[in-house]
C-alpha cells in the first residue's frame, strides 16, 4: 500500500495513535507522518505508508497555516487548557480595533522561548519527558517567521486568531507572548492546522469515518514532485551504478536534471527518488539516487 493520506485528527488523541491506528487498518506494513500535532490540536495530519514513508526527508512543509484561539488571563504549564493552571491575571477592557497593534507586531522574524512540554530534546531526552517529572528546563531561544497574522474575532476573554508561519513555530509560544503584550496571561483553548505545505484541509480524509468503512481519499505523489517514467532495462541499468550519491542522471533521462527532486516511476508504481545537484550558477552536476525497491 503504497500510499499518501491527509487526516484530519481529532481532538484528543496523539498523532502516532492515529497513524498506528490507520496503518492496522489499511493493513500497512509500516507508516510514519510529517508534522507532529499535539493532542489537543486538530487538522492536518499527513499519513505516508510502506514505501511512501521513504519521501518523508524531502518533504516541504515549510509553511504552515493554523486557526487558533487563545484565552486570556490564564497560563498554564503546558500553554494550552491541557495543562495545569499557574498563573490567573486580569484582562484589560480591549476592543477588536485595539488588537490589530498588537499583533502586528509578531509578524516577521519571532524570536521566543520554546514551551517546556514540547518534543525538543535535551540530552537526547524530549523536553516534555523531563517536564513530566518536575524537572526545570530552560531550553534555548529560538526564532522562526510569522508570515502573517489574521484576527478573526475576539470576546471578553477570547481571541482568535489566523496564523501563517514558518515550520518550527510553537502556536503555544505565541499566544503566551501574545497574553503578555496585552498586559495579561494567554493560553491555547483551541488549535486547528489548516495547511502545511502542499497540504490542505480540504483535501483530508475524515478519522472516524475512515475506520468505520468511508473509501480513502489518497494525495498523489504527483502533486508533490515531478514524475518521470522510466523502462525496466534503464532501471536495471541504474542500480547497477557504483556509487549512488554520483550519478550522471543525463545517461537515463536528460529532461530529469532540471528539478531538485524528481521522482522515477514504472509499471510497478514508484521506483527511484532522484536529488539532484547543482553548481553555483545553477548548471546541473549530478544526482543522488535512492531506491524505492530494487526489485523491479
Amino acid at each position: 500500500m503504497n500510499e499518501i493520506l491527509i487526516v484530519d485528527k481529532p481532538y484528543g488523541l496523539t498523532s502516532s495513535y492515529v497513524v498506528n491506528k490507520l496503518k492496522r487498518h489499511f493493513g500497512a506494513s509500516k507508516a510514519g507522518h510529517s508534522g507532529t500535532l499535539d493532542p489537543l490540536a486538530t487538522g492536518v495530519l499527513v499519513v505516508y505508508f510502506d514505501d511512501m514513508t521513504k519521501v518523508i526527508p524531502i518533504i516541504e512543509e515549510e509553511i504552515k497555516t493554523y486557526e487558533v484561539k487563545i484565552l486570556l488571563g490564564i497560563e498554564t504549564d503546558t500553554l494550552d487548557i491541557s495543562g495545569e493552571i499557574l498563573n490567573i491575571s486580569r484582562i484589560k477592557d480591549y476592543s477588536l480595533t485595539d488588537f490589530p497593534k498588537f499583533i502586528s507586531s509578531f509578524i516577521g522574524e519571532y524570536s521566543y522561548a520554546p514551551p517546556s512540554f514540547s518534543a525538543i530534546k535535551v540530552k537526547g531526552v524530549p523536553s516534555y519527558k523531563h517536564a513530566r517529572r518536575g524537572t526545570s528546563i530552560n531550553l534555548p531561544m529560538r526564532k522562526s517567521l510569522i508570515n502573517d497574522i489574521e484576527i478573526t474575532g475576539a470576546g471578553m476573554s477570547t481571541i482568535s486568531l489566523k496564523v501563517k508561519c514558518s515550520k518550527g513555530t510553537y502556536v503555544r509560544a505565541l499566544a503566551r507572548d501574545i497574553g503578555e503584550i496585552l498586559g495579561s496571561k494567554g493560553t491555547v483553548s483551541s488549535l486547528r492546522r489548516l495547511e502545511t505545505g502542499k497540504f490542505n484541509i480540504k483535501d483530508s480524509n475524515q478519522f472516524y469515518s475512515l475506520l468505520n468503512g468511508s473509501s480513502p481519499v489518497f494525495f498523489s505523489l504527483g502533486r508533490l514532485f515531478p514524475l518521470v517514467s522510466i523502462d525496466n532495462s534503464a532501471f536495471n541499468l541504474l542500480s547497477k551504478e557504483v556509487n549512488y550519491k554520483d550519478v550522471d542522471l543525463r545517461i537515463y533521462a536528460n529532461e530529469l536534471t532540471d528539478k531538485l527532486f524528481v521522482i522515477m516511476v514504472n509499471i510497478d508504481g514508484p521506483a527511484v527518488i532522484v536529488k539532484n545537484k547543482f553548481d553555483k550558477k545553477g548548471q546541473y552536476i549530478c544526482s543522488e539516487v535512492k531506491f524505492f525497491s530494487k526489485k523491479k
